[in-house]
């Protein structure tokens, strides 16, 4: 009986041992970028993982700023636990890492969100721009507007 007891507890200890050193699952975000006017500047792109802090800038998941080719993009987020993620971005034509806004705010440069989720004077909610990443690749397109 003790003989089983000592079995189990090797058994319980090599399968939490597994399971800590085994690799969680990891998916890929693509994101393909349509409607850029020009291949001037960059495409900067903010993920976002918390409702709270789309599309606060500084508090994003992750970054990318990308050179445009030539007037399409497509950008690769890797290794994404899987779950809810919000993208926005924005065509920094003249590459000084900030969103242009002319009279009363209104955008000078391109900008997009996942979903292509509207805009009413303010940024979408998080939930109108998330899209749901698994453990394989998701690909979405998000088309600029300017």
């Amino acid at each position: 009986m003790a003989c089983h007891g000592w079995i189990f507890g090797v058994v319980l200890c090599v399968s939490l041992w597994a399971e800590a050193v085994l690799p969680v699952e990891a998916g890929e975000l693509r994101v393909n970028v349509e409607g850029l006017r020009n291949s001037d500047g960059l495409v900067r792109l903010a993920l976002y993982n918390l409702p709270e802090s789309f599309p606060v800038s500084d508090k994003a998941y992750t970054f990318s700023n990308v050179p445009i080719p030539d007037k399409g993009l497509s950008v690769l987020f890797p290794d994404l636990p899987p779950g809810e993620y919000a993208l926005a971005l924005f065509h920094d034509e003249d590459g000084d890492n900030v969103f242009d806004k002319g009279f009363l705010g209104l955008p000078l440069e391109g900008f997009g969100f996942s979903n292509d989720a509207s805009v009413f004077f303010s940024a979408p909610s998080f939930s109108a721009a998330a899209v749901t990443v698994g453990e394989e690749l998701t690909t979405i397109t998000v088309h600029v507007r300017y």
